[in-house]
């Protein structure tokens, strides 16, 4: 019977079972720094950190916003996403929905900002006024401002992971080495020679996790930007003069411009981090992984009593489908959870 169940459902098309590098399985979120701390109860499947807000996409494929929304920044246009980025420097936001279609919003203060590619797409990311998406081949799009190329100058070929500085663009090809293109007046473009397997753009600076596990960091240092703690990490995000990493372990390491994000690390482990302005945020837990268990195999029966007996209590931990309106708890959370259990752990 349980085997039944979980062949029916895995069947059903979910953005839980949409894995990429920057949304998947459904996962909580701590966030800190600035002075909008707190992030919602329940889980996500995405997040991305701006001026002084945050934005989330929940497993049912609405996006939450939080904290400081002035400039629009909290009004979605209607759709189910599976992806959102925040700009870095400026107030406004973009989304991927689930057929790769591309909505912005928030202070779009040049015509071009809104004028988006049409996809489909699987990434994407935000500067001062321009963006960048990643289509599922790898090949790039951009569209907004070009004041320093960041438009013209778009790379050819095919990339696996995209970031945006404020003024200058990152992009990793499969092989480890990384394009850099648009503003290089502090040496944003100037990329240590190397492989690597992560990057992270910030105001004028950038960052990278070589394949060794160390990190790079190029680009202006006038706030201690580029002074990586030694060691090896796993992830790295960055925004405007601020830097954070994950060590193997899940650890947080913060460094850079804001007090509030590096003097505030939240402790434990966490599977993924973005930076917003003054604000940091992480992902943590497997949510399928009810019980907590941590032995093999992670995903047992015994994590369906568990979502049972949260669901039968109202607790906020079995709202799968991150749904705001009454009934909160209903059978789309036992979809939302059966599809999550299907997806397993990361």
């Amino acid at each position: 019977m349980k085997r039944l169940l979980l062949i029916a459902i895995a069947a059903t098309s979910s953005p839980l079972l949409l894995i990429d590098h920057a949304a998947g399985q459904a996962q909580f979120l701590v966030n800190w720094g600035g002075v909008w701390s707190s992030a919602p109860s329940g889980p996500f499947i995405d997040m991305a950190g701006g001026i002084g807000c945050s934005l989330g996409v929940r497993p049912n494929g609405a996006i939450e916003a939080w904290g400081d929304l002035k400039g629009g920044m909290g009004q979605v246009p209607p759709g189910t996403y599976k992806k959102v980025a925040a700009g870095n420097g400026h107030r406004w936001a973009a989304g991927i929905r689930d057929d790769g279609t591309i909505a912005v919003w928030g202070n779009l203060l040049v015509p071009e900002m809104a004028q988006v590619p049409p996809g489909p797409f699987v990434d994407i990311e935000l500067g001062l006024f321009t963006g960048m998406a990643r289509r599922a081949d790898g090949t790039l799009a951009a569209w907004g401002h070009d004041y320093a190329g960041q438009v013209s100058n778009l790379p050819a070929g095919s990339f696996v992971s995209i970031s945006a500085g404020a003024d200058h663009f990152l992009a990793l090809r499969a092989d480890g080495t990384i394009a850099a293109w648009g503003e290089n007046t502090v040496g944003e473009l100037n990329v240590p020679p190397g492989t690597y397997v992560a990057i992270a753009a910030g105001d004028s600076h950038s960052s990278a996790i070589r394949t060794d596990g160390t990190i790079a960091a190029w680009g202006a240092n006038n706030q201690g930007q580029l002074n990586a703690p030694p060691g090896v990490y796993t992830a790295i995000a960055c925004h405007w003069r601020t830097s954070t990493a994950l060590r193997p372990d899940g650890t947080i390491v913060a460094w850079g411009q804001s007090p509030l994000v590096v003097q505030n690390v939240p402790p434990g482990s966490y599977t993924r981090i973005e930076m917003g302005h003054t604000h940091a945020l992480a992902m943590f837990g497997c949510f399928a992984d009810c019980d907590g268990a941590t032995t093999t195999p992670t995903l047992t029966i015994n994590d369906f009593i568990c979502f049972l007996n949260k669901f039968a209590a109202g607790d906020t931990y079995a709202n799968c489908d991150g749904s705001a309106t009454p009934p909160v708890l209903n059978v789309n959370d036992f979809v939302c959870y059966a599809n999550a259990y299907a997806a397993g752990c990361p």
